[in-house]
């Protein structure tokens, strides 16, 4: 029977290896790309400009670049499920920004480079500021053996103001590879274009040095570097991004919180470190689909000195080493907390929100759960969701589903004692205290953390979650993922231009 269980595990080794499709590259574009902060067109007065009324983030784009490719039904349907990501994703920042306009003088393009990116820029760009705060500009790529699926960078920065013009880069090769059209993989291509345009707006190593205080001045030692776990990390100090880590971890002596730092993936210094924060926008490889957007990257965000307010209702509640205390961040890694697992034990078991049948993965020295692609509870387009798997084990996936570890298995088979990560559909109870979980019609609630179900028909047990109430208030998925035609927060769908309902799903007469 061991024998069967480790056949099953290495199924999903070999189908869900390639854990996140997406990762980002910014090491590489720095090398490629390289343009010069400038001074402002018009000079700033700090002092008068925090007496104006700031204004929701306006984002503009151009997309002229993708006239190039042939005019079909493919590509037609391709560059309109793009725009819609971009719209979305402006949208979003429009609602988390609020920003003290610039003038359309410094809404020109000034630099001396002919190119943003590959957009060749026109001299009506160069004349004419653009009515916007940032204007950026979309263009396409085709690198097969990359497994990016965009990427974005700033190519005119005005000192004390930030990012004025910027790139959006498509990769079509991978983006042809994906069902885009379907709504949770739609999401995730949203959510990557959320991720990236984070990184125009100062979520980079380079640019931390650029931020400025309210007065308009640089920060004094924005980051300090320091030895973890043998190796060097840069941690920002900025007073936002501090206050928030030491209040976040219980760590009151935190020097400051550390970014990714592993070379050779294009990301060293540009994100969080999975392993001290994970499933967050702002980690080095997308988590698809479950990102959260958390107080970590908005007080970021605050200390730019860019904006003049971040709106605080978006920030999600994250609860990955809440409260462990200075070691999660600066020692060793112990894997008797939730946050981090042994390899020798853990394959196959669930991640730490739940979603699904996991790997334990060495990120930043620390061995952490990551989902396998192809075992997330909410997909029930994954290869495990199978006729044999729903009565063998009782399984079901769908948005009404987590992972819950156990040993359940019906008594035609041989009972075993091995825990696994499987789907089941839950429901928490008001008070978040107690969680109903289902196998078939069969409903027994977990009164207790840690506690042992036991089901009619099957042999084994499902262990409730470790902790019932963090649980309760995980990240929910909104109706039908908003049906590709919306973006979720806070449980609800935000719908793009010419829809509307609850799921986005309902289509407005032109």
């Amino acid at each position: 029977m061991k024998k069967l269980i480790l056949t099953f595990l290495l199924i999903n080794f070999i189908f869900g290896l390639k854990v996140l499709k997406h990762k980002c590259r910014h090491d590489k574009i720095k090398q490629t790309q390289k343009y010069d902060s400038l001074p402002p067109v018009e000079s700033i007065d700090f002092r008068n400009l925090q007496n104006k009324k700031p204004r929701d983030m306006l984002i503009t784009y151009d997309m002229s670049f993708f006239k190039k490719l042939p005019n079909n039904d493919y590509n037609q349907k391709l560059i309109a499920t793009i725009e819609k990501a971009l719209q979305l994703a402006t949208d979003y920042f429009s609602r988390l920004i609020k920003i003290y306009p610039k003038s359309q003088q410094n809404m020109r393009y000034i630099q001396n480079q002919s190119k943003c990116g590959e957009v060749i820029i026109t001299q009506v760009d160069r004349i004419q500021g653009k009515n916007s705060d940032l204007h950026l500009y979309v263009s396409y790529s085709e690198v097969v053996d990359d497994d990016y699926l965009a990427q974005a960078i700033w190519c005119q920065f005005l000192q004390g103001l930030g990012p004025t013009h910027g790139e959006v880069n498509f990769n079509l090769a991978q983006l042809k590879s994906q069902n885009i059209s379907d709504a949770i993989q739609f999401e995730d291509l949203m959510e990557i274009v959320i991720h990236e345009i984070t990184h125009v707006l100062g979520f980079m190593d380079t640019d931390i040095p650029k931020w400025v205080t309210s007065d308009g001045k640089p920060h004094v030692q924005p980051t300090i570097k320091a030895t973890i776990r043998g190796v060097e990390n840069l941690l920002i100090k900025t007073p936002n991004v501090l206050n928030f880590a030491r209040k976040y971890f219980g760590c009151p002596t935190l020097l400051g919180m550390p970014l990714h730092n592993q070379d050779g993936i294009g990301t060293a210094n540009c994100h969080w470190k999975s392993s001290d924060i994970q499933n967050e926008y702002m980690n080095p490889s997308t988590s698809p689909t479950q990102a959260y957007f958390s107080g970590f990257t908005a007080n970021l965000l605050r200390d730019t000195g860019f904006y003049a307010e971040i709106n605080t209702s978006m920030e999600e509640q994250t609860f990955y080493g809440k409260g462990v205390g200075c070691n999660h961040i600066m020692g060793q890694c112990n894997s008797s907390t939730r946050e981090y697992c042994n390899p020798q034990t853990d394959d196959g078991l669930c991640d730490y929100y739940h979603h699904g049948s996991s790997k334990c993965h060495n990120d930043s020295g620390c061995n952490i759960l990551v989902t396998y692609t192809n075992t997330k509870c909410w997909n029930v387009q994954s290869n495990q969701n199978t006729q044999e798997a729903r009565q063998k084990y009782g399984v079901k996936y769908g948005i009404d589903s987590r992972c819950f570890n156990g040993s359940l298995k019906t008594q035609n088979y041989e009972p075993n004692n091995q825990i696994i990560g499987e789907c089941y559909k839950y429901e928490c109870k008001s008070n978040k205290q107690q969680v109903d979980i289902w196998v078939g019609q069969d409903k027994q609630t977990c009164q207790k953390n840690s506690q042992k179900l036991q089901y009619k028909g099957y042999s084994g047990h499902i262990q409730c979650p470790k902790n019932i109430q963090d649980f309760c208030n995980f990240k929910k998925f909104c109706p039908g993922f908003c049906n590709g035609n919306g973006y979720c927060l806070k449980d609800k769908c935000y719908c793009a231009k010419g829809f509307s309902g609850n799921d986005c799903s309902i289509k407005k007469a032109s």
